[in-house]
């Protein structure tokens, strides 16, 4: 009578010892074709897992085939007692509690994860890790608006987790675009550190100003103000340059802390003023363009970069009271060449003269 005693209690203790979280390791004693036996060490009721409690895949019964008698199976009690005296037990709490682990630890050491997207919707892009819901929002997804998130649907997608509270686990939020803006960062570092003055680069022609064109040269905005342009006077940049046209530019300044780039196309060109004294000598005949009209005279572009004046006493003979009375722009003429001052870029022609 004394041992039945002892028994009963030794029961009643066992019973008393399980609570629902409770972590148990067994064997599987039986396998049923929805579900796992397992024996509990010390305690009178045998453990249920149902299928739906070990793995998330929701069709694939073939999942248990994995599972052999005498395994040993770590789970979580989540029922004390079903119908049939059993313990339901769970791997995916388990698990879950061990999932939220990790995920703390991605979270503290900035880690990155990479998760696959389960759902697609109108704010953002949901994940399960070990049956942890994580959310990506909208904003988070990529550094360019996204207007259809479906395109993510069941596809893998890097991201990190930038809002945790293990205390709070229902709340996991993650971002891509993190991850993305800081790639950006790293091949634009890549990029100046490649950049040196006087290289001759590739550009493509981005967009234009009222001082200029910016041109994209290896993912960094680069300008060609307009006096880069050509060794003409630019007015507008549109006039040399197209939106997409690709050419090759000298860099002439580096400002990595401003970060500013300057190009030049002017300066793949040779210099108009070298040796102007021997392409324009002194007292020759020379026909140019006039370009501009003012009051005290006529500019007269003899090529690319080089204008020589006229002076209003050197157009005509005759006493004229402005240039334009006689001159046109866009009018060709002969002039001959009274001096060249190389050193100030100046040449004076006279029209009468010839």
């Amino acid at each position: 009578m004394r041992e039945s005693n002892e028994q009963l209690e030794f029961i009643n203790n066992s019973f008393n010892d399980l609570s629902i979280g409770t972590e148990i390791t067994g064997e599987i004693v039986k396998k049923n074709p929805d579900s796992l036996i397992i024996s509990i060490p010390n305690y009178k009721y045998e453990g249920y897992l149902p299928f739906n409690e070990i793995t998330f895949e929701k069709n694939d019964i073939s999942f248990l085939d994995k599972y052999k008698l005498n395994d040993k199976i770590t789970a979580k009690v989540i029922k004390l007692k079903d119908q049939n005296n059993h313990v339901v037990l769970s791997i995916l709490e388990y698990e879950k509690q061990n999932a939220l682990k990790i995920i703390d630890k991605i979270y503290k050491s900035n880690e990155t994860i990479t998760l696959n997207v389960d759902e697609a919707k109108e704010n953002g892009l949901v994940s399960y890790y070990k049956g942890i819901r994580i959310f990506i929002p909208l904003s988070q997804i990529d550094t360019k608006f996204i207007n259809d998130t479906t395109i993510f649907k069941n596809k893998h997608i890097e991201v990190k987790i930038i809002d945790f509270d293990i205390s709070n686990p229902s709340r996991v939020v993650a971002s891509s675009r993190i991850l993305k803006e800081q790639e950006f960062l790293l091949k634009q570092e890549k990029a100046w550190d490649s950049i040196k003055v006087n290289d001759i680069v590739p550009a493509e022609i981005k967009r234009f100003t009222k001082f200029g064109a910016f041109a994209n040269v290896n993912g960094i905005d680069g300008l060609i103000h307009l006096s880069q342009i050509s060794w003409n006077h630019v007015k507008k940049a549109e006039d040399y340059l197209k939106s997409g046209d690709i050419i090759n530019v000298k860099v002439i300044d580096i400002d990595k802390a401003s970060k500013k780039l300057s190009l030049s196309l002017k300066e793949l060109s040779s210099k108009p003023w070298e040796n102007i004294e021997v392409k324009y000598p002194t007292n020759s005949i020379v026909l140019g363009k006039v370009v501009r009209i003012n009051d005290f005279g006529a500019f007269i572009e003899l090529e690319d970069g080089v204008d020589g004046l006229v002076h209003i006493s050197k157009i005509s003979h005759n006493r004229i009271e402005h240039p334009s009375d006689v001159l046109t722009v866009g009018q060709e003429i002969k002039a001959k060449i009274l001096t060249v001052d190389k050193n100030n870029k100046r040449i004076s022609l006279s029209i009468k003269d010839v």
